[in-house]
């Protein structure tokens, strides 16, 4: 009798022993379970955090860099602005000096007297009034021999190189055959053709 108790006994603590197993293995692979959960989610909050930084930090260094470059841009472009003006200043301050020395020739003062005839025959019979720079005054006499009603010569402060500028005072209508409006042409055709040209 002693010996079926005792088997009974064994066989009581086995099927103990054994649910206690399955019960282990059971919280073993729970926790495993529960511990590779905690594990790939705390893995994605990093992901997560560190995409955000990587993201917050590539638009910040996009950011700064774009400044960087178009503060650079923006100086290179004043810088080539100031060496145009500069460039086209020397040109034509060269350019004026060379029509100083020229209206101080017998070509000049015939290249006037062309331009009075031209005036003559646009205006013909007109009430002309030429406006010519202090220095050209000179010319006066041979200018207004040119018109057959005679015309009228003034001063103008706004005539630095030379030439002569026209007004019939019945019709308004003007003539400009100035070296200031010959020289800012010029200028103008200069500053597109030159090769000088900031782009955008």
């Amino acid at each position: 009798m002693e010996e079926i108790n005792s088997k009974k006994t064994e066989a009581f603590l086995s099927a103990i022993k054994a649910l206690a197993d399955e019960e282990c293995k059971n919280i073993d692979e729970e926790t495993d379970r529960l511990r590779v959960e905690r594990l790939r989610a705390l893995q994605k909050e990093a992901e997560d955090r560190y995409k955000a930084y990587t993201e917050y930090e590539t638009a910040r260094i996009k950011a700064e860099c774009n400044s960087a470059v178009s503060e650079c841009e923006e100086k290179s472009r004043k810088e080539l602005t100031d060496l145009r003006a500069e460039l086209c200043k020397k040109v034509f301050d060269a350019a004026g000096e060379k029509i100083k020395e020229y209206t101080k020739t017998d070509s000049y003062r015939e290249k006037l007297v062309s331009s009075a005839k031209e005036v003559a025959e646009a205006f013909d019979g007109g009430d002309v009034e030429l406006f010519l720079r202090k220095e050209d005054l000179v010319f006066s006499d041979d200018l207004k021999a040119v018109f057959k009603n005679g015309c009228v010569v003034t001063e103008s402060d706004d005539i630095v190189y030379g030439g002569l500028r026209a007004a019939d005072r019945k019709t308004h209508c003007l003539a400009d055959d100035t070296l200031d409006t010959k020289l800012k042409e010029q200028k103008e055709w200069f500053l597109e053709h030159s090769g000088l040209s900031i782009e955008e």
